[in-house]
């Protein structure tokens, strides 16, 4: 097998293994939990972007043996970059933004009005 289609299996295993790891966290449904899984989720990902980058430049350096080593090499950094656009392309399209006349509530009363009594 080639270097580079270690250097895709092993990020394979990398991106796969960050979503189990970042579920494996126990702990109550608060803030704190949520920043522990998406640190562990963050950090598997940018070593497996780095992965992805390392393999797509082996796949360019290799390229002399076939296109389909270049393609090979390329495979991760290409799925990474598609799932990138689809977050953003799918939070634009469901994340509608709100019109200033619907944004704005007015302020709510923090006491009911208490009447003065009348002095004579």
């Amino acid at each position: 097998m080639s270097l580079v289609v270690i250097l895709v299996l092993v990020w394979a295993a990398i991106f796969v293994a960050s979503y189990f790891m970042s579920t494996q966290i126990e702990g109550p449904r608060n803030l704190d939990t949520g920043f522990k899984r998406l640190d562990v989720l963050a950090r598997y990902q940018l070593f497996a972007f780095a992965v992805a980058v390392v393999s797509a430049f082996s796949g360019i350096v290799w390229r002399r043996d076939g296109k389909r080593i270049l393609l090979v090499g390329l495979i991760p950094l290409l799925i990474t970059a598609l799932l990138i656009v689809g977050v953003v392309v799918t939070t634009m399209i469901f994340n509608r933004r709100l019109s200033p006349e619907e944004a704005y509530q007015p302020p709510k009363a923090t006491a009911p009005a208490v009447e003065q009594p009348a002095q004579d």
